[in-house]
């Protein structure tokens, strides 16, 4: 090339290259844009992404972000709106359901959602009879009537139907994608604001924005979760900004010490979810009444509130939490406040035991499913029951993978925790206290006339009268005793003071949402 030639090329090439220089001094380009990326911290793990099988906390968190249903929560309420649904009703008689779709869901595959592919979820999941399709098992028939319309028929009236529609549960996944005879674990396809493109079971979770979501975008476009250990590690993180914001589960130490931190804001709110005892009605010792009411009488939770969890939790006197309607203190009333050791020894004696001849258990606990603390819990009921000087304990543990395998199984006494599937208190007691659903938690506790209030209850319409007959179960169930309630939780999250105070939404049906959650700078 003539040399001469080159000199001007140079001279432009110069030119160009700082007025794009000066350009972005007024104007970003695209590249230069920093992701809107939040990192969030838990001790959480996950179990499953099918959600004809996810049925503890953290599987359900990642699917509520990932897929949608017919019928949602509005956040931090209790109060259901339509997602997929744009409409519904449902007939005199409870039994039929109907629903109009939204016509312009698609997955995150890009296929559309189509009545079909809700008709198939629905049965999927009630057919597959993973661990939550109790609560799809009243479905009889869903009912195609055209691309946009469906009718969900019943076995039987059930009042809080609707409420069993908004788990995960009833998430709905495309029918051309997924077996029907088979789980599918590792991975997700729904038509949520965030699609899983990454997980990794016990080390992280990964969600990128679902570009053919139907709704408003989410306000992170990336979001990833790494899984700590302990409550240390995730609050030294949240502390020293390397994650934006941490949620389940830290220890009340720990919430109180990040409280006053000036680098931190909190916010905290009444949780529903409950801490029991199960014990297998069908084993010895505790297919005997009098050896279940022992251990009920022997339990201070008020002391278990001071001193395991230094007053961040609430004595709990029914499996229905304290803020629901209907609940009655009804271990209060049976078993009193506090420990009654003269009590539990005659309940104890009644069942053949004597400090000569002590019964003999094994308390099963899972170590970090449950935060920090349930290490401490589980040797504080040992110290309890140990004081009738009538029984002995034993405390093991189990990863909670296993522990879920062997709690319907192999305990015969061990410690669990709930959050509502649905927001109602048929969600506290059926699981629990039906014979049909009981095996699975482990207590095989089995009644014919509980199973009768339980079936009546869901067919009342009127509120009082439901009331009453969710009182009447609850007074059973202390009668009886094949759990005792420990405490209620709350929620606590902790984040960066560049998060947006109000995007966390904390509520009573506990649902995390990561796709409301704003930086101020976004």
């Amino acid at each position: 090339m003539n040399s001469k030639k080159i000199l001007p090329i140079l001279l432009l090439v110069v030119v160009v290259a700082l007025g794009a220089y000066y350009l972005n001094d007024f104007e970003e380009t695209p590249d230069e844009i920093e992701d809107k990326e939040l990192l969030v911290g838990t001790t959480d793990t996950a179990t499953t992404l099918d959600p004809a099988d996810a049925y503890d906390y953290f599987s359900s968190a990642i699917l509520y972000n990932s897929l949608d249903t017919l019928v949602g929560y509005e956040p931090g309420t209790d109060e259901l709106e339509g997602k997929v649904a744009t409409d519904w009703s449902i007939d005199e008689g409870g039994e039929v359901y109907s629903f109009e779709l939204r016509d312009d869901v698609y997955f995150q595959n890009g296929e559309h959602l189509t009545a079909e592919d809700v008709k198939f979820s629905l049965e999927r999941a009630r057919d597959l009879e993973g661990m939550p399709s109790s609560l799809v098992a009243g479905i009889d028939e869903v009912i195609v009537l055209d691309d946009y319309e469906l009718e969900i028929h019943l076995e039987s009236p059930s009042i809080p139907f609707l409420s069993k529609l908004a788990y995960t549960v009833a998430g709905i996944v495309p029918k051309e994608d997924y077996p029907d005879e088979d789980f599918r674990n590792e991975s997700v396809i729904g038509s949520g604001p965030y699609e899983v493109s990454e997980w990794v079971p016990g080390e992280k979770v990964v969600f990128e924005e679902n570009e053919y979501y139907w709704g408003d975008s989410p306000e992170a476009e990336r979001v990833e979760i790494e899984i700590f250990d302990s409550s240390e590690e995730l609050k030294t993180a949240v502390d020293n900004g390397e994650i934006d914001l941490a949620y389940r589960t830290i220890k009340p130490a720990h919430m109180n010490d990040l409280r006053l931190s000036e680098y931190v804001d909190t916010k905290t709110f009444e949780s529903p979810e409950i801490r029991y005892i199960v014990m297998d009605a069908m084993k010895e010792p505790f297919d005997d009444l009098n050896a279940r009411r022992g251990v009920a009488y022997a339990i201070d939770r008020e002391q278990i509130v001071e001193e395991v969890y230094l007053d961040e939790r609430y004595p709990l006197y029914s499996m229905v939490p304290s803020e629901m309607w209907s609940h009655r203190p009804v271990f209060e009333d049976e078993y009193g406040t506090y420990q009654d050791i003269e009590s539990a020894r005659e309940e104890l004696e009644t069942a053949g035991y004597s400090e000569d001849e002590p019964m003999e258990i094994t308390l099963w606990y899972t170590p970090s499913h449950y935060g920090d603390l349930e290490v401490d819990l589980a040797h504080k009921l040992e110290e309890q029951l140990e004081m009738t000087d009538m029984i002995d304990v034993t405390v093991e543990s189990e990863v909670w993978e296993q522990f879920t395998g062997r709690m319907g199984e192999d305990f015969k006494i061990h410690l669990l925790g709930w959050y509502p599937d649905f927001y109602d208190p048929d969600n506290y007691l059926s699981p629990f206290l039906q014979s049909q659903a009981s095996g699975f938690i482990g207590s095989h506790y089995a009644d014919d006339e509980m199973d009768q209030m339980l079936a009546e209850q869901r067919q009342i319409i009127d509120h009082d009268d439901r009331t009453d007959k969710f009182v009447q179960i609850q007074e059973k169930l202390a009668e009886e005793a094949p759990y005792v309630p420990l405490v209620q939780g709350e929620q606590f999250a902790a984040f960066s003071p560049e998060i947006e105070y109000d995007s966390v939404k904390l509520g009573p049906v506990q649902i995390f949402r990561y796709y409301t959650i704003s930086k101020e700078d976004w």
